[in-house]
């Protein structure tokens, strides 16, 4: 468990510690900074996680993170920027967490998972298979592309962005996009069925 000091012993700014670490490198600047806001920063954390152990682990990780992000971002304002930073890295933190292939299937049907692979050789006579390649043939490129990097290729939202040179924005744009496109044309066709 973390230990707050509620002063921490520096009479500097937080505009002047962030400049002594972004001119010298030094990390005594950073921790220090960063010791003023740590209260904060765990209780971010722990009411993102809800989890004692993971807020701290994060805790540490969003200082490492913070070591690189300081060198070369212009923060205006600390604080506001560092709470940010925080948030950002729990929601990211667990977004992973969900993203766990066995989420992606039903455990009732997971004995008749070769039946629903895409390599199997009764493919054209699968109906669910051809619902689902005929709504991802309807999608516009990008969202294609995006989606089948994601489930297929089982690739991060990060490494679609570096090497499609497409921005993380976007790429998350287009797979949210590109799933309710592909839920509602699914949908649609399972309608008319």
């Amino acid at each position: 468990m973390f230990s707050f000091s509620k002063n921490p012993k520096s009479t500097y700014q937080d505009e002047e510690l962030l400049e002594g670490f972004q001119k010298s490198g030094k990390l005594p600047w950073l921790s220090m900074l960063f010791d003023r806001y740590l209260e904060m920063v765990y209780g971010v954390c722990l009411k993102y996680l809800k989890n004692q152990v993971e807020a701290e682990d994060a805790v540490m990780a969003i200082f490492e993170e913070l070591i690189e992000k300081a060198k070369n971002h212009n923060i205006d304002s600390f604080r506001p920027w560092l709470y940010v930073l925080t948030r950002n890295y729990c929601l990211q933190f667990l977004r992973k967490q969900q993203r766990k292939p066995i989420d992606a299937f039903d455990p009732h049907r997971m004995y008749f998972t070769a039946e629903l692979h895409p390599l199997v050789e009764n493919y054209e006579e699968n109906p669910n298979l051809k619902n689902l390649q005929t709504c991802l043939d309807q999608l516009n490129t990008q969202q294609k592309a995006c989606i089948e990097q994601f489930y297929y290729q089982d690739k991060s939202y990060k490494e679609i962005s570096e090497e499609s040179g497409i921005p993380l924005g976007r790429v998350r744009s287009f797979i949210q996009n590109g799933r309710r496109n592909l839920k509602m044309c699914l949908d649609k066709n399972a309608m008319n069925e």
